[in-house]
């Protein structure tokens, strides 16, 4: 599966992600992956949503997906931005090496 970061907004930490998947589903992916490789467990915030967070995620990140901006992940911090950006790039790595396999 394709990922690929768009853009990431400056005013409130908005990265959004361009994906060659159906839906939530990209973004249930990346979350699921950042959370296996933390040790950690994924939760909603509010049932219902396509809205993940991990539990004791350093970051504090919100994995996101809606109709108007498709996948995003959200920053508690910007200055956690280039950290984050390491990290996402590593799992879109490992998941378009998964599909591929």
């Amino acid at each position: 599966m394709l990922y690929k970061i768009n853009m990431i907004t400056e005013e409130d930490g908005w990265i959004v992600i361009d994906t060659n998947g159906w839906a939530s589903e990209p973004v249930r992916l990346l979350v699921q992956s950042v959370a296996e490789e933390m040790g950690k467990e994924v939760f909603q915030p509010y049932e219902g949503d396509a809205q993940f967070m991990i539990k004791g995620d350093p970051y504090k990140l919100i994995y996101q997906y809606d109709d108007v901006f498709g996948t995003c992940v959200i920053l508690d911090k910007m200055e956690d931005r280039d950290a984050v950006v390491a990290l996402l790039e590593r799992h879109f790595e490992k998941l378009r090496a998964q599909k591929e396999g």
